[in-house]
């Protein structure tokens, strides 16, 4: 399984997806970190220009087709429609108050991860 966090830093999870300059995305077999990598804005910013967006909601929906083979989606938050977007995409959301994204995916692993869906 694939899980994207998204971050301005690399590090801490980020919760305004408009600010942010990637997502971390970590595969996940048997248990364990198979592969970790990073998915920059800059790569994402090519997709917005080519569908020649001028709308904030489609620029941030545009953000998400960049991990759209990612089943899980860990936030500190998102806009209400953000989040209605991925869960209607069959995703799965995690709210968190972690801040690390190295700790989150570590507590999700270990099926520790404190879900807040009442924060989105």
């Amino acid at each position: 399984m694939k899980i994207a966090i998204p971050t301005r830093d690399g590090r801490r999870i980020s919760s305004n997806i408009q600010s942010i300059n990637g997502f971390n995305v970590y595969e996940i077999s048997n248990g364990e970190i198979i592969a970790e990598s990073y998915i920059s804005r800059k790569s994402i910013e090519r997709l917005e220009e080519e569908a020649d967006q001028d709308n904030s909601i489609e620029k941030e929906l545009s953000l998400i087709s960049a991990i759209w083979d990612c089943q899980i989606i860990i936030s500190n938050g998102f806009g209400k429609l953000m989040f209605e977007e991925l869960v209607k995409a069959q995703k799965e959301v995690y709210i968190t108050e972690a801040v690390d994204s190295r700790i989150a995916i570590n507590h999700f692993i270990r099926q520790t991860l404190k879900n807040h869906p009442e924060l989105a």
